[in-house]
């Protein structure tokens, strides 16, 4: 008969699979209790309300499974969900008849979150504090994007969210995508590195970063400072379209437009061609009315000015005007010939004054001026010595003389 110590040495001594279970069973129930933190996952009540969830690394993702008994969550006092960080004391436990190895939880308490909310709240107000959410910072949206950058995980609702709603409102954009991990420690530093590619892309004109919602922890990978300064430095406009009214990601304080959901930044990100044909019809329509408009207003003015008499008689208004003309001529040599006829009779007027007030006007009516001979005129005889010699100036002509 083999011992124990024999059984599984070698080929002719192989353990029994019940064997081997029992071993293993045998030796994790010497492990003891231990304190274990995670997220957990696959929260569900089974009946008798047991639980029976996975909880998952914070930073791998690595799963371990959990057997959680009704008085073990009435104890704790706490409602559970997906998502929720907890810290779990168990032991470990082998059940045999299935093979599968479990922490059978005998306490649970929520944890972490907290204080991971308190820390996100301190950077959303450091972030505010520094401008970086000022609205007027924000950069406006192309109108129509020669292509479309997009950040996202691959094969998710959220991309096909928004191919598909894209694809809708104008069939012909192009879109250009980065598949990233949006949950976890590798979100942050997949997204800036997709971010930075986008942003040197120049045929990218707008950048959509998606994720169709989730759990608080599942989103705390967008609220990273490195990726919100990364968010806030972009060139290019980004739309945050992580999909998740409750604590909303710090990245949608930062973004150009916070979309609520992948589906809204397809419709913002391009036009809906319906609509925009709607409106190119409406301004046809209003730029046919103001051209028909004008015709008909420049047609009624040249009826106008064809109807003008000048126009249809041109002679009738030329002779018009030259009567008008001759009788202007005629009226102007009138007054230039009473004008000239009294400033005639004005100057003869002025002569004849002048005239009579003149010496010689004396001298014709039989006077004369009597000079020495110096020429000075001699008023008084008492001044024209005997001997003396006069001249003395006639109306006509000159006589010397030479006193007695």
């Amino acid at each position: 008969m083999n011992t124990v110590a024999e059984i599984g040495k070698d080929p002719d001594h192989p353990f029994t699979v019940a064997q081997l279970s029992q071993r293993i069973s045998d030796a994790i129930g010497k492990w003891g209790s231990a304190w274990v933190e995670g997220e957990i996952i696959k929260f569900q009540h089974k009946s008798g309300g047991h639980a029976y969830p996975n909880l998952r690394d914070l930073n791998t993702g690595a799963t371990i499974p959990l057997v959680i008994f009704n008085n073990v969550l009435v104890s704790s006092g706490e409602e559970f969900q997906d998502g929720d960080r907890v810290l779990v004391n168990g032991v470990m436990d082998y059940y045999i008849p299935g093979g599968k190895l479990s922490l059978k939880v005998s306490a649970i308490k929520k944890i972490g979150l907290g204080v991971l909310m308190a820390e996100i709240e301190a950077l959303r107000a450091k972030i505010h504090a520094e401008g970086l959410s000022d609205p007027l910072k924000k950069k406006k949206l192309p109108f129509l994007p020669n292509a479309i950058g997009l950040i996202t995980a691959s094969n998710s609702d959220a991309e096909k969210d928004v191919r598909q709603n894209v694809a809708l409102r104008w069939p012909e954009a192009v879109i250009k995508m980065i598949s990233v991990s949006v949950q976890g420690p590798e979100c942050p530093p997949t997204v800036i590195a997709a971010l930075e590619k986008m942003n040197k892309d120049p045929e990218v004109d707008v950048i959509i970063i998606a994720r169709g919602g989730g759990g608080f922890l599942d989103l705390v990978g967008f609220s990273d400072e490195a990726l919100v300064r990364a968010v806030a430095a972009s060139k290019k406009p980004v739309i945050s379209a992580i999909g998740h009214e409750n604590d909303r990601p710090i990245i949608d304080e930062v973004a150009d437009l916070r979309a609520s959901t992948p589906t809204d930044a397809a419709k913002r990100v391009v036009p809906d061609v319906v609509e925009e044909r709607r409106k190119i019809h409406e301004a046809l329509d209003r730029m046919k009315n103001r051209i028909s408009h004008f015709i008909n207003s420049q047609v009624t003015l040249v009826q106008q000015i064809r109807m003008h008499p000048m126009l249809k008689d041109p002679h009738a208004y030329l002779d018009q005007r030259n009567d008008e003309l001759v009788r202007t001529l005629s009226d102007l040599r009138d007054r230039m010939d009473y004008r000239i006829e009294k400033q005639t009779a004005e100057i003869k007027a002025s002569s004849n004054l002048l005239r009579s007030l003149s010496p010689q006007s004396t001298l014709d009516r039989g006077y004369s001026v009597v000079r020495d001979d110096s020429g000075a005129v001699i008023t008084d005889s008492a001044e024209a010595k005997p001997g003396s010699t006069l001249k003395i100036t006639l109306a006509k002509g000159e006589l010397n003389a030479t006193t007695n």
